[in-house]
């Protein structure tokens, strides 16, 4: 519902575009984001790659209809098959055999990385400056996979982010009890660290301590203590300047069996959709404020928005 008038674009960064098992060999997934077609393929080799969908030929979609060939992509209107790096490789039908040099496909960074895939997005197309951290738990077989699921919502990511110093709003929002809640911002990375007490939607209550930490503008794990010892994660990508797709989901440490672990997780992400769903019943109606009526309770939201500029180029933050 919100204009935007502080920040404009899309920041700069890793962003989630899909889970790593919604790519298998041989698999062709179209994009939409950042306001572009994209299309992403895993070659034979288990190398994903990432390039902008239209061909520079006659235009037609890479995503749909395209096929895998090897490590390359093979377009469905004329068959030029273009390899990871958007170079095209073969034009079946070109007598001299000699592929124009603007047969290019813009490439996108791509890092698959704790079971999910990374782009990175840079509207100056500079490489990227920090990297996803690993986690190890991630594949460890005392812990579950990701059980994970997705949003679209209406709202911009300046939103999101928010979250991660607006204190104020989890007991009036959520009805969590708060009895710490601290900030911290150091280079890409934006740190929470509270403990309190939640109350399921399944009823009780659930004491916790945590560690959230967003590595960049879209990507924030959170290091969690409580019913059971987990990890979440919560990653935003935005479509357009007024859409995005929020993943989240969690991995739990192992304390029964598989069935059992499978219900606690479908539990936890069933809280997750839950309160998600009550934050963006306010991001899609309400308004933004570049310069917010703010009291001595409200935290570190200004010290946040500061931090959140750098992800931002110069002409895409208006004074």
């Amino acid at each position: 519902m919100s204009t935007k008038k502080e920040l404009t674009g899309f920041a700069t960064g890793w962003f989630v575009v899909a889970a790593a098992d919604e790519l298998p060999a041989g698999k062709v997934l179209p994009l939409r984001y950042f306001g572009r077609s994209l299309v992403a393929f895993r070659g034979e080799s288990g190398a994903i790659s990432i390039l902008d969908a239209h061909c520079p030929h006659l235009g037609a979609d890479l995503g749909i209809g395209g096929t895998v060939v090897g490590d390359s992509i093979r377009c469905p209107f004329h068959a030029w098959r273009f390899d990871g790096a958007g170079a095209c490789v073969e034009i079946p039908y070109c007598s001299s055999g000699k592929i124009p040099g603007r047969a290019q496909i813009k490439p996108w960074p791509v890092r698959e990385r704790n079971g999910l895939v990374f782009v990175w997005h840079d509207r100056d197309g500079r490489e990227p400056t920090w990297e996803i951290p690993v986690i190890a738990e991630h594949g460890d077989p005392g812990w579950t996979a990701w059980s994970l699921s997705k949003m679209r919502i209406a709202t911009a990511p300046c939103e999101i982010i928010e979250n991660v110093a607006d204190s104020g709003h989890f007991p009036a929002v959520h009805g969590t009890n708060l009895e710490q809640f601290d900030n911290e911002f150091v280079d890409h990375m934006a740190i929470q660290r509270s403990s309190g007490v939640a109350y399921p939607i399944g009823g009780g209550s659930d004491r916790f301590s945590l560690v959230a930490t967003y590595y960049g503008p879209a990507y924030q794990i959170t290091e969690m203590e409580s019913f059971l010892p987990n990890k979440l994660v919560n990653a935003h990508t935005p479509i357009d300047e007024h859409s995005l797709d929020l993943r989240f989901g969690v991995m739990l440490k192992k304390v029964g069996s598989d069935e059992k672990m499978a219900r606690y997780a479908a539990g936890y992400v069933q809280n997750l959709t839950v309160g998600f769903g009550q934050d963006v019943a306010i991001w899609e109606n309400k308004v933004w404020r570049d310069r917010p009526t703010l009291c001595d309770g409200d935290g570190a939201i200004g010290a946040l928005r500061r931090w959140y500029r750098q992800f931002y180029t110069s002409n895409e933050v208006r004074e």
